[in-house]
């Protein structure tokens, strides 16, 4: 095999990477949420209400798969020790707009509770840089999540 063969056999299997089903991006999006949520150390009925409504309506899910994704964020948020996989996947897969949303619905799980703690908005703006938004998009996302 020459070198352009394996060249373009390593290519078409990065192609083939890269189509990952739609499960992996919400996975990907709910496990940010459930992680602003969780960067307090504080457990809050109103962090978790938020999360779960911010999960439905940025990935509109139905109850079913709602609750099934939920039990596979809580494993992934467990087990997982970093956030590059679930950024790396919404880099691949989400626009401009689909990565605002996803902020701003961070900000909103991060402002349930009537306090931002210093670690969710470190949290969202690591995020943020993750997935290539401009420092003004993670302002203007603060801004309407508050509203």
């Amino acid at each position: 095999m020459g070198v352009l063969d394996r060249l373009q056999n390593m290519l078409s299997n990065e192609a083939m990477e890269k189509e990952l089903p739609e499960a992996d991006l919400n996975l990907a999006c709910a496990a940010l949420l459930v992680e602003v949520a969780r960067a307090d150390y504080a457990e809050d009925p109103r962090e978790l209400k938020a999360t779960e409504a911010a999960i439905q309506e940025t990935l509109e899910l139905e109850e079913a798969a709602m609750e099934e994704l939920m039990k596979e964020v809580e494993m992934a948020v467990t087990e997982g020790t970093s956030l590059f996989p679930h950024t790396s996947i919404i880099n691949d897969r989400c626009t401009r707009g689909q990565k605002f949303a996803i902020v701003k619905a961070m900000w909103r799980v991060a402002f349930a509770d009537g306090n931002v703690d210093k670690y969710e908005e470190h949290l969202i703006r690591r995020v943020a840089g993750l997935i290539h938004l401009d420092h003004v998009d993670f302002i203007q996302a603060k801004i309407e999540a508050r509203g």
